[in-house]
């Protein structure tokens, strides 16, 4: 709760600071200030607290929200690189940004479906003037457009079921639901459609298919660093969620979503990954490479069982960890366009040794390539989905992980790529070099020892 708290006092306060045109003051301020919220979401390990019957904050909860904060850290730096020529309205974005982050940790540490709403829509709202900050960009206008048309849209059919929901339960807290499902033999069919009504909602929240067709085009229109929050905070938080209410309530009923969510499972692996082949601009292709990776991270939902949770954290984090470095490598190839082709990494590798590096590491991790963390993340998801029994699934999401090491390979072939002038070496700044770094030596540590973090979060 304190974490909380300090997040939202730090989005208030850096808009403050813009107020004055304090503009040197900005950074420090949100880098302690995350930092103080990591060291405080961090002490409250193993303390299982509920407050107010509508935040739970357990191990499950401190994991995921740590997880989500050093991400919008690694972020933060990189925004310093990208928008050091903005003008005034950068305290506004990085505010957004952190108010997204208190949508997130609500989302994650919700006990009520009341503040599972709050939670989302808090992160929505942000995230729709975000997308579209390039005021005078048409495609950055666009995006906003889409994304909130549909985020609308999606939002409503989740507070109908949140509705349905509290109609036939008359409750909007987890365990009294929980208690109601185990409860009744036979439930309501009003119940069985709020639930599917929720999943629908959620389904939308991570991209998964057939509530995808938003991603492609406000991940190219939206400016290239909250592209990046987007595909890792975001998409955390998403998943984070749905698992968070399908394990502690729908868990004993999963024959009424099982089929449904198994179906948006598989085809989202195979139409992200079949379409990311056919991209030729490297937005695109991260994009639907994202959608691609949420039909991953529902194999452990379809799964629930003792490894589930664990693995959608490791997996989230070595997915976080490589599309942040894959972004900042696309920042600093593209700086400010939005329509950088795949092509243009090629000469990327002789003069910029380290973005190549992180360019490799980031490609390979989301392949999953050992000894990276992207191979024991996606190791991870398939045997917990095989303790289920979920064989199907699995050949299906190894197909298409093969299918991904078509297209994560391609930027790398095309910057060794000697036959066209080399791109000059590209001066990144203290912070930029140090995300890559950053993200090279965490991709190489957790997925060498993949025990760090494989058995963090309890559920």
């Amino acid at each position: 709760m304190a974490t909380l708290v300090i997040l939202s006092l730090l989005g208030f306060l850096v808009l403050f600071i813009g107020a004055f045109n304090l503009k040197k003051a900005i950074m420090p301020v949100v880098i302690l200030g995350l930092i103080a919220a990591f060291i405080t979401n961090a002490l409250d390990w193993d303390t299982n607290q509920l407050h107010f019957g509508m935040m739970l904050v357990d191990n499950f909860a401190i994991s995921f929200i740590g997880l989500m904060i050093f991400s919008v850290l690694m972020i933060m730096l990189l925004a310093g690189y990208q928008f050091r020529n903005e003008d005034s309205s950068i305290a506004d974005i990085y505010g957004l940004m952190i108010f997204t982050l208190v949508g997130a940790v609500v989302m994650t540490s919700y006990a009520s479906l009341v503040m599972l709403f709050i939670g989302i829509e808090i992160l929505s709202i942000a995230l729709y003037i975000l997308a579209g900050s390039r005021r005078m960009n048409l495609q950055s206008n666009e995006a906003a457009l889409k994304y909130f048309l549909m985020g609308a849209f999606a939002s409503g059919f989740l507070l109908f079921g949140i509705a349905l929901m509290y109609g036939t339960t008359g409750s909007f807290d987890l365990i009294r639901i929980s208690d109601f499902v185990n409860g009744n033999e036979k439930l309501p069919m009003t119940f069985i459609t709020g639930v599917l009504l929720i999943m629908i909602g959620f389904a939308f929240k991570i991209g998964a298919v057939p509530f995808h067709f938003w991603t492609p085009d406000v991940y190219q229109g939206t400016p290239t660093l909250i592209t990046a929050f987007m595909a890792t905070v975001v998409k955390t938080a998403g998943i984070a969620a749905f698992y968070h209410l399908f394990d502690i309530c729908f868990s004993a009923i999963d024959s009424v979503w099982f089929n449904i969510l198994w179906v948006i499972s598989i085809s989202t692996i195979l139409l992200g990954n079949i379409s990311a082949v056919m991209q030729n601009e490297a937005k695109r292709m991260l994009a639907w490479s994202s959608v691609a990776h949420a039909g991953y991270l529902l194999l452990p939902l379809l799964a629930l069982n003792e490894l589930s949770a664990s693995s959608i954290f490791y997996y989230t984090a070595a997915y976080s960890v490589a599309s942040i470095l894959a972004f900042t490598v696309l920042i600093g190839i593209a700086q400010f366009n939005n329509e950088m082709q795949i092509d243009q990494y090629k000469g990327l590798a002789k003069n910029n040794p380290l973005m190549t590096t992180a360019l490799i590491i980031a490609m390979f991790s989301l392949a999953g390539i050992p000894p990276l963390a992207g191979f024991f993340g996606k190791y991870f998801v398939f045997v917990t989905a095989m303790e289920s029994n979920l064989t199907i699934a699995v050949v299906v999401a190894v197909a298409g992980s093969l299918i991904g090491i078509y297209y994560y390979f391609r930027p790398v072939i095309f910057a060794f790529n000697q036959n066209v002038p080399p791109i000059e070496k590209i001066k990144g700044s203290f912070a930029f070099n140090f995300v890559l770094i950053a993200g090279i030596l965490i991709s190489l540590l957790i997925g060498i020892f993949p025990d760090i973090l494989a058995n963090l979060p309890g559920h």
